[in-house]
Formats: structure tokens, sequence, C-alpha cells
């Protein structure tokens, strides 16, 4: 009864309108949302507790029905940018941040985190997580390098790129995924593994650099 009453609380005072229900579903909890105008919010998932919600600039958007978002943060700035988050995500200890113009993140359905900081900086770029995804903890996705670099002609050298990761891939503790980088469904990468070249399915990726040193793999997540 208390959760709810404090969740309650919390919606009101996250929105005064009378449509707070359509925008805000589930408990909330120490939930604070910083939004400017025309950009658009909707987070209608289970739960969501002790997460910042940041969005400036025009035309952004966040829409989320994840199961649940905890302790993190999502910070978005620019124009027409988005982050979408299908049901069944659960999305713990995130530091999401996307910035400049036309840039996405779409998180698919069952995918779960156990902690991720992800970025994506640019324009016109885009970071693809697939469904029933196993991330572990301390993980980082790059999908631009957040500061241009210029050759001696002034042509920027360091142009963002896309990320792809397919269904069902179990990324281990403290991987870094660089920019470029597909992942393909069913693929498993090691603790500590710096990916900077693709996947193929069904592997064992590990190493710094990456590379695949079993192939025709399958995993399940019982325990």
């Amino acid at each position: 009864m208390i959760k709810t009453i404090a969740s309650v609380l919390n919606k009101l005072l996250l929105h005064s309108r009378n449509d707070w229900k359509d925008i805000y579903s589930g408990i909330f909890l120490l939930v604070r949302i910083l939004k400017e105008e025309n950009n658009t919010i909707k987070i209608t998932g289970a739960k969501t507790s002790k997460s910042i919600f940041q969005i400036t600039g025009t035309g952004n958007s966040i829409i989320s029905e994840a199961e649940l978002i905890e302790e993190s943060q999502i910070v978005i700035n620019g124009q027409n940018n988005s982050l979408k988050i299908a049901k069944g995500v659960k999305l713990r200890k995130a530091n999401i941040i996307i910035r400049g113009s036309n840039c996405h993140i779409t998180i698919g359905s069952g995918t779960t985190f156990g902690g991720v900081r992800m970025v994506n900086v640019g324009t016109d770029n885009l970071v693809e997580i697939g469904e029933n995804c196993l991330f572990s903890d301390q993980i980082e996705i790059w999908a631009s390098d957040t500061h241009s670099i210029f050759n001696e002609d002034n042509q920027k050298i360091n142009k963002e790129q896309p990320v792809f990761i397919g269904d069902n891939v179990w990324v281990g503790s403290r991987v870094i995924i660089l920019k470029g980088i597909e992942i393909s469904d069913g693929a498993i990468i090691g603790m500590g593994t710096i990916v900077s070249r693709n996947i193929p399915s069904k592997t064992i990726s590990v190493g710094i650099p990456n590379k695949v040193i079993k192939e025709n793999v399958r995993w399940t997540n019982e325990y």
C-alpha cells in the first residue's frame, strides 16, 4: 500500500495533465523526469525506480514498455532522436546517452541488462538490439567516438557507425562493443572481450580483439 501511494504521488509530481495515466503506468518510485516541450516520453512498463530521464531539444522521444527500469539514467539531447524499449525488457544500472540528430536506440522484447553504458552520438545513426538477449554488468556499447577527429584536409575521419545485435545474444561482464559491429543471432561473447570484429551466429567469441573460438553452439539461461 505504501509503495502504491508513493508511486501515485511520484506520477502526479511528474505530470499535472489529466492524461498522466496514459503516459506513466506501473509502479514509479523515486523517478525524476526533465523534459522540454516538443519532446515525448511514454513509460508504460511494470516498474520504474531510482531513475532519471532527461530529454532536451526538439522531436525526441522515449517510448518504454520495459518490465523493469532500475537505477538508470537516460539522457537525450538534439533533434529527432529516440529510445524505444519493448515489453519484457529489464534495464538495470543503465547509462544511456543519445545526442545529435536522427540517432536511435531500440531494444527488443525480453532482453535484460545487469549494467550497461550505451552511447549513440552524431547524425543518422542506430543501435539495434534484438530480442531475448542477456547482458551481464559493466557492458559498454559505443556507436560513435563522441568527439570528431579531422585530417589535414579538414575531413572527418571517425564518423559514427551503427551497431546491430541480433536475437538471443549473450554478452559477458565488462564486454566493450565498438561502432560498426554486427553480432548475429545466438552469439556468445566472453567476459572482458573488446568486440572490434563482427561475430557470426551461434559462435563463442573472446579476447582483445575478439576472435571466434567455437562454432555451432547454443546457450540457455536456466540459472
